[in-house]
């Protein structure tokens, strides 16, 4: 039986309602940017935020790419 169905009703479904939420406003997504970006765990390591800097600096460097998305904090 394939659940791929399944698994797609279900994500659609967690998903849809998000879509009626008001969207918080471009000061509050800022204040949570900096509040994440503070947490210990990004401060182990030289992070870069920039896609295309990070980019540039991997073929500068001759390295792979790391990469980590989540939800942007900025319209």
């Amino acid at each position: 039986m394939n659940r791929l169905p399944f698994a797609l009703a279900a994500l659609l479904a967690t998903l849809l309602p998000a879509q009626n939420r008001p969207q918080p406003d471009q000061e509050t997504l800022q204040k949570l940017r900096t509040e994440k970006l503070a947490k210990p765990v990004f401060q182990k390591a030289a992070w870069v935020t920039d896609y295309d800097a990070a980019r540039e600096q991997a073929k500068k460097e001759n390295k792979l790419l790391f990469t980590y998305f989540t939800r942007s904090y900025a319209a």
